[in-house]
């Protein structure tokens, strides 16, 4: 590594890691704290730490990938290069920021004790979710978020925190498998049952009860989590699911719900969320009833969101605003940037089941049920997969990186 030559007293690894872990820390104080309603009421204050958190991060980030990182194939930096040039790309066209932090924050996790990183993970996005949690409810620092139908626990909208209290269920779950003990399970259940219940968070409660199932039918049945069956059906959730959002957001018309009764009743299952999908994506002008204080409106003027290159908003417009991360990718990144994402996607998860890498597999499943309903999975504290980007960059038959590989029939983890 770089660092090493101009300092050959350093140890690139240990720095490596700590240099990384700094990094990743500020990203999700810029995500846990710095993204929350406090910019209403401290508006410079919070400005100015956004700005200094996002340079701090991305400065940190990309000293490790390019100083405290050991390549060992040409082919690993012309992958990063293309990895970072791209998202860097899509982040400008698309307006997308969340896209580069989190490829930036994945590739440079190459090399980096991941078990160490989601420690830190874990436990500043715990920290920044009671603090905004406290602020909210005893200062009005955080304050309630008018435009919000529900309660927003501090983040403009209950779904937004829903997302991060989904990144601590999945951080927690991924680190301390296999050793999940009682109070594990009992601390993931009654977390899924607040999500489901308090901030009402369907999309993230549903992720949360898919990956806790999973976790514990293969405690059940391991050698089925172990087969080509499993992996084969794991390969097919993103296709399948991509295809079913497009059909269905298609064939489900709101102004004739009883020509599908079907999707009809998915739809309320989904919180209207086929209606959105028909109404944004497939560009159909319809009527949206009052509610409240808003008055009604009707959207004759939605564009073609079907284009090569995207560059659509996919949140906070009325216009372009849908809660499907498939559908959401071809608005914001193109058809071209959607296909990438996939193929990228299927490959990653595709060297997992080669490996037989069980619960980061478990995992990527049950953010696939979540990117049905939500837009958010490059939100860094929504998300803590990203992690698992270096599985990209590694050489056929070295050892992939993460934090554990747990084979069927093994009492204990191996490295």
């Amino acid at each position: 590594m770089l660092m090493q030559r101009l300092w050959p007293a350093c140890d690139g690894r240990v720095w490596g890691r700590r240099v990384y872990c700094a990094g990743l820390a500020l990203l999700l104080i810029l995500s846990e704290v710095f993204s929350s309603n406090i910019q209403g009421t401290l508006p410079g204050f919070s400005h100015i730490s956004r700005i200094v958190l996002t340079g701090g991060a991305v400065v940190l980030l990309l000293v490790k990938c390019l100083l405290l990182t050991e390549y060992q194939k040409p082919w690993q930096m012309l992958a990063l290069a293309a990895a970072l040039g791209y998202s860097a790309f899509a982040t400008y066209y698309g307006g997308d920021t969340w896209f580069f932090l989190a490829v930036l924050a994945g590739v440079s996790a190459f090399g980096v004790d991941l078990r160490a990183a989601l420690k830190v993970y874990l436990a500043v996005a715990v920290a920044g979710l009671l603090l905004v949690q406290l602020l909210h409810l005893v200062t009005p620092l955080v304050p309630f978020n008018f435009y919000c139908r529900n309660w927003d626990f501090g983040y403009g909208h209950y779904n937004g925190y829903g997302a991060r209290l989904l990144g601590v269920f999945v951080a927690w779950a991924w680190l301390r498998w296999p050793r999940l003990r009682w109070f594990d399970w009992a601390g993931l259940a009654g977390l899924l049952i607040y999500t489901f219940l308090r901030p009402i968070a369907r999309g993230a409660g549903g992720a949360m009860l898919v990956l806790l199932v999973l976790l514990a039918l293969q405690k059940l049945l391991p050698k089925l989590f172990a087969s080509k069956v499993w992996h084969a059906v794991a390969l097919l959730v993103y296709p399948v699911l991509a295809g079913t959002s497009l059909w269905m957001g298609r064939a489900f018309d709101p102004t004739l719900p009883a020509s599908t009764p079907v999707l009809s009743k998915i739809d309320r299952l989904f919180s209207g969320r086929l209606e959105i999908w028909h109404h944004v994506f497939w560009a159909s002008p319809m009527p949206h009833p009052a509610e409240g204080d808003v008055a009604a409106w009707w959207h004759a003027d939605l564009p073609n969101v079907i284009t090569l290159l995207g560059g659509f908003a996919t949140d906070g417009d009325e216009h372009h605003a849908i809660d499907n991360t498939f559908l959401a990718l071809i608005m914001n990144k193109g058809v071209l940037g959607a296909v990438l994402i996939t193929v990228l996607v299927l490959l990653l998860l595709w060297r997992l089941c080669r490996r037989g890498c069980t619960v980061e597999i478990l995992c990527v499943v049950s953010i696939f049920a979540y990117l049905l309903m939500e837009n958010k999975p490059f939100l860094i504290s929504a998300n803590p997969l990203f992690l698992l980007l270096p599985v990209l960059l590694t050489p056929r038959g070295a050892p992939l990186p993460v934090p554990l590989t747990f084979t069927v029939g093994q009492d204990e983890p191996t490295a």
